[in-house]
């Protein structure tokens, strides 16, 4: 059965898992749980623990926890497991970087760590921006390795706009060198958001004096942006007004 923690934030949904998991279990506890959070919050954090007293799933039960994992892929800021099953372990370990958000594992006797985890204040991250929302342009300055709780906040500052205009007029990333990224997670949910914004961006401009940073627009090309042009540091201001006018 499952049995919702109730002594956590808003922003996270807390579920403690014991004998054997049905997916009845899914349907009458989980899934409606889940969805009144998401009803408010547009990315909420889950605390799974399966700890001594859960004893496995149903294949059933399986299958509704994939349903689960793909319909809302995406709605996940970070995600806590606690459960010492190796195989749980081990697939999380394995699969985890497929998940835009930040996923972590931790041992049963590690409950609190993980409470912490998952309640601890997000992280400023390594990724600043401005949203110019007369002008409908958004500006990144990449200061480090990029992190997937950056693009979460990204997306919770302009996905109202998008909804209500239909798209950006433009975005312009600012970054004195190619940034990389914290981890795979991190790249997956990089991925994740081009994916998910490519089409409402009408321009995209580069700003660096970087070689691999320079070729961006080129590979943004490929991933449908309409307009893209690579300006040097020094052109900031002129890469703007172009991306203004998207």
């Amino acid at each position: 059965m499952f049995k919702l923690i109730i002594d956590l934030p808003d922003n996270v949904l807390g579920i403690e898992a014991s004998g054997k998991i049905t997916a009845t279990d899914y349907q009458s506890v989980l899934v409606p749980a889940l969805e009144d959070k998401l009803k408010e919050i547009k990315k909420i954090r889950f605390l799974y623990v399966l700890g001594d007293a859960f004893d496995g799933f149903s294949g059933a039960a399986a299958w509704e926890d994939a349903k689960v994992g793909l319909k809302h892929l995406t709605q996940f800021d970070r995600i806590a497991v606690v459960t010492d099953v190796e195989w749980i372990q081990n697939s999380i370990k394995f699969l985890g970087f497929a998940i835009p958000g930040e996923i972590r594992v931790f041992k049963n006797g590690d409950l609190q760590k993980a409470r912490g985890w998952i309640t601890e204040p997000a992280s400023a991250g390594n990724l600043t921006f401005e949203f110019l929302e007369e002008e409908g342009v958004l500006v990144l300055h990449p200061h480090g390795e990029l992190e997937a709780a950056d693009f979460s906040r990204i997306a919770s500052e302009v996905d109202p706009y998008i909804e209500n205009k239909g798209e950006l007029k433009g975005v312009a990333i600012v970054a004195e060198h190619f940034p990389g990224w914290d981890d795979l997670s991190a790249l997956a949910a990089h991925f994740q958001f081009v994916k998910e914004h490519r089409q409402n961006v009408k321009r995209l401009a580069i700003v660096s004096n970087d070689r691999v940073m320079s070729t961006l627009p080129f590979l943004a090309k490929h991933f449908l942006i309409k307009e893209s042009r690579h300006f040097s540091t020094g052109k900031k201001n002129e890469a703007l007004a172009w991306v203004s006018q998207g």
